[in-house]
């Protein structure tokens, strides 16, 4: 069931309508906070909407480098496995 759950984001109040728990979500509201955080400290910011594009950025980086890190380690491990599965064949033949 679907709870609503207060968040507040970059010192904004969010009533977010989620399946997600509670404590899920501010998780997720204390990493973009953080984020944010970094993103202030760094720039001198003090606009919101420049301090919040910047965040998604930062974040949008994180996801994309992971994604990038997550595609070559599958590669490196099927190449083992294809490595493996000759090396067997190999010994059956």
């Amino acid at each position: 069931m679907d709870d609503i759950v207060e968040l507040k984001i970059l010192n904004q109040k969010y009533l977010i309508n989620s399946d997600k728990t509670k404590k899920y979500l501010e998780e997720l509201a204390a990493y973009i906070n953080n984020k944010a955080d970094e993103v202030s400290k760094r720039t001198k910011s003090a606009d919101s909407l420049n301090i919040a594009v910047l965040t998604a950025l930062n974040i949008a980086d994180d996801y994309l480098s992971m994604q990038i890190e997550t595609n070559n380690e599958s590669k490196r491990v099927l190449e083992k496995v294809n490595n493996i599965y000759k090396y067997i064949s190999n010994s059956y033949n």
